[in-house]
């Protein structure tokens, strides 16, 4: 019989098995213990990490890809990982635990390796390879979710997708396309510059042609409205006129009608007058009708002038002319007669 004592980190979460059953555990135990019939379980208490690298994925359109990453995780079901992995106390110890500790990598990989290719199948390559995040999310929920996992006795923390590759030809081909792409998109973008600056340049014109028609309007309006007003004072002055027009007509009628009236009084008084002439003619003829023409006739030669006389004396020789038988005028007579015409 050997009686042993050991004292264990706060890290090592220890399980002291007797007869087969557990008597004592908990983390970083300080044990005195005879090894016949005692034995001891130790298992690491902290956060392990476990790389991964599938290269053997297959895409949906049969594209080969590579998927790396880590997952952390950590035992909390002691019991039940001593039970799925070989961590006795020993004198080689070590080598058992990292046997356990691969043991439970290599497990812990199979699911997530089984969870990637059900996703990676899902999708292309070029999706695929875009997914990093994504994937590390669908595989950390997928590995909480798993019995396999749970029955490992182990608790996921979190995973890490460090990177998805395709195969270098893939690759190239890929850039290739994308490439082609990205020039296509410069095109692209040099096309829509150049349509941005003829539509632009479109609106501009556009804005030129309506500002024009605008002033055109605007020109037209003021030409109506001029012309509104021309109209609008030659209508006035027509009305000025024609009132003025008939002002003046209505003042030529009632001048006319005062000269009617002037000419009816004084066609009145002509008439007057003529009657009242008359009236004294026919008093004068009435005078006259019992007066002596002899006495009448020399009145009237007493008032001649010589050349009346005269005149009124060759008359009376022309119209007796038949009954003188020889006349003599002397040149004396001439003469006298001739003074008293020149008189």
């Amino acid at each position: 019989m050997a009686i042993r004592f050991r004292k264990f980190q706060p890290a090592d979460y220890v399980r002291v098995i007797r007869n087969g059953k557990a008597v004592k555990e908990g983390s970083g135990l300080t044990l005195l213990y005879n090894d016949i019939n005692t034995s001891i379980l130790v298992i690491p208490a902290i956060a392990l990490d476990a790389a991964f690298a599938f290269d053997d994925l297959i895409t949906a359109d049969y594209q080969s890809a590579c998927v790396q990453g880590a997952v952390t995780y950590l035992i909390d079901d002691f019991e039940r990982a001593g039970e799925m992995a070989d961590f006795a106390y020993t004198r080689d110890y070590e080598g058992r635990k990292k046997v356990a500790l691969e043991q439970l990598r290599v497990r812990v990989n199979n699911v997530i390796k089984t969870i990637i290719i059900r996703e990676v199948g899902k999708y292309d390559i070029r999706r695929v390879i875009q997914m990093a995040d994504e994937m590390a999310d669908i595989i950390l929920a997928a590995l909480k979710e798993d019995e396999t996992v749970k029955n490992l006795g182990i608790r996921i923390l979190s995973v890490n997708v460090l990177g998805i590759l395709a195969r270098p030809e893939t690759r190239k081909a890929l850039e290739a396309a994308a490439r082609e792409e990205i020039l296509k998109e410069q095109d692209d973008a040099i096309y829509k510059r150049r349509n941005a600056a003829i539509e632009q340049e479109r609106l501009i014109k556009e804005n030129e042609l309506n500002t024009e028609m605008k002033v055109a309007q605007k020109e037209h309006e003021i030409k109506e409205r001029k012309l509104e007003g021309r109209l609008s004072l030659e209508e006035k002055e027509k009305d000025r006129r024609i009132k003025m027009q008939k002002n003046e007509l209505e003042e030529k009628i009632k001048l006319e009608e005062k000269n009617g009236e002037f000419v009816k009084l004084e066609v009145e008084n002509s008439k007057k007058r003529a009657e009242e002439q008359a009236f004294a003619v026919a008093q004068m003829v009435k005078a006259y009708e019992n007066a002596n023409v002899a006495l009448i006739e020399a009145c009237a030669l007493a008032n001649m002038d010589p050349k009346t006389l005269m005149a009124k004396a060759f008359m009376e020789l022309g119209e007796n002319a038949g009954k003188i038988g020889t006349l003599n005028m002397t040149p004396d007579l001439l003469a006298a007669i001739m003074d008293a015409g020149k008189a």
